[in-house]
């Protein structure tokens, strides 16, 4: 083969692989148009990593999925397209109302070591934006599902959605985390349906607001050792409190009465969680002293 055979060969070459890539381009972001027009239909609010589509359809302050953690869940898998197909499910009422095989199928609750467990791409990007505890939707384009295969019922080309509810949850973040806890004297507090530990210094019996509500108060965010890691203190404007950045100032506000002062000690899930930031380490659990000065209704 000549030289200039093997270079237009290789321009060639490179066209076709660009060609590939533009139609798989275009498909992905129509299929994405596709996946937001029906979020939008539902309604539903949502977040978005990794090309991945994830709705919370219920509150959960569990531990965060990540990589390397041991999770039990129960899942619904369906096309988003002109007609719902649901084609996998490990839910017997769920198969038996799509009028799939019963027989064949084990229905019971799939155990994931998240890296290692064989999934689809989406489904594994999905998973890791949810919590225990958590009923979700994952959706996702077929980039990250079939792509051009066919499979079974699933058309090619189809973006796809997961039905999910995460029962159990494992790992080395949440053993360690745990671990911290269980050696803290928390003898004087109260644990809180959400997970967060919490005890009055000052009671006023009072008002306490809700979360739709603005308030004047101060906190201040602390390691269990006492290092500072955030301090607050509203000036002339009151802040809203579904405008607070971590679920635990949520929750500790709403349970102190005005002009009260609350101490809380937060696990990760109700802070800065599995990731941590820049002065706080993933999975740990934090102190957090808040007073309430007064409330504005809303």
């Amino acid at each position: 083969m000549n030289l200039k055979i093997s270079i237009n060969l290789f321009i060639t070459l490179i066209a076709l692989n660009s060609c590939d890539n533009s139609l798989e381009t275009d498909k992905r972001v129509a299929e994405e148009k596709s996946i937001e027009s029906y979020l939008s239909t539902k309604k539903w609010q949502y977040t978005k990593a990794d090309g991945v589509y994830h709705v919370a359809q219920n509150t959960s302050y569990g531990y965060e999925v990540n990589i390397g953690d041991t999770i039990i869940f129960w899942y619904k898998g369906y096309t988003i397209g002109s007609s719902t197909i649901v084609f996998d499910t490990n839910i017997k009422s769920v198969a038996a109302e799509a009028k799939m095989d019963t027989i064949v199928r084990k229905f019971e609750p799939i155990f994931a070591v998240m890296g290692k467990t064989d999934l689809l791409k989406g489904l594994y990007y999905g998973l890791r934006l949810c919590r225990e505890g958590q009923k979700a939707t994952i959706l996702f384009p077929s980039n990250l599902g079939y792509k051009d295969n066919y499979m079974g019922s699933v058309p090619a080309w189809s973006p796809l959605a997961f039905d999910v509810e995460i029962i159990y949850l494992n790992g080395q973040g949440k053993i360690s985390e745990q671990n911290i806890l269980n050696n803290l004297n928390l003898d004087e507090y109260t644990q809180h349906s959400s997970g967060l530990f919490y005890k009055y210094v000052v009671d006023t019996g009072s008002i306490k607001p809700l979360e739709i509500d603005s308030i004047w108060c101060s906190y201040n965010i602390s390691l269990i050792n006492g290092s500072t890691v955030e301090e607050f203190q509203t000036n002339q404007k009151p802040i809203a409190i579904k405008s607070l950045n971590i679920d635990a100032l949520k929750i500790g506000f709403s349970l102190t009465s005005t002009g009260g002062t609350t101490k809380i000690i937060s696990p990760s899930p109700l802070a800065y969680g599995k990731k941590g930031n820049e002065m706080v380490p993933s999975y740990t659990p934090v102190e957090i002293t808040i007073k309430l000065d007064s409330i504005k209704k809303n």
